[in-house]
């Protein structure tokens, strides 16, 4: 055993040197920045997906909350039809232009997570 005295008797303390684990570590270093890239792209989008998601609710509700006044007020079954039209096509518009923005967010963070593993730097750095 290299790290034992030997045995003959003597009794030297001194062992091997061994290359450490720093040497080991330097391989991990890609997959590391990597990582690192993919946790900050991702907690920032999720972030950014999170506050525009309870916006657009609390604004869908507001909107969501005339609709049974409108209804009330319309006079004649062609008013209903309109309103319901309205509505509907509002409501289309609204749900697309947030899934877009949710799509953008996301496409954003595969971006500074691809950009940052190509370039060897974190997200956190390139943003």
């Amino acid at each position: 055993m290299l790290d034992y005295p030997s045995r003959n008797g003597s009794h030297c303390n001194s062992r091997v040197p061994d290359p450490g684990v720093a040497s080991l570590t330097s391989i991990w270093s890609p997959a590391a920045t990597c990582a690192e890239a993919w946790n900050a792209a991702v907690c920032q989008a999720g972030d950014e997906v999170a506050k525009s998601w309870v916006k657009f609710v609390g604004e869908r509700l507001a909107k969501d909350s005339t609709f049974p006044q409108q209804f009330a007020a319309c006079r004649n079954p062609s008013d209903i039809c309109d309103l319901y039209a309205k509505f509907w096509q509002q409501m289309a518009g609204d749900y697309a232009a947030e899934f877009s923005s949710i799509a953008s967010t996301g496409w954003k963070a595969a971006r500074a997570f691809l950009d940052a593993a190509g370039n060897g730097n974190s997200a956190s750095k390139t943003n």
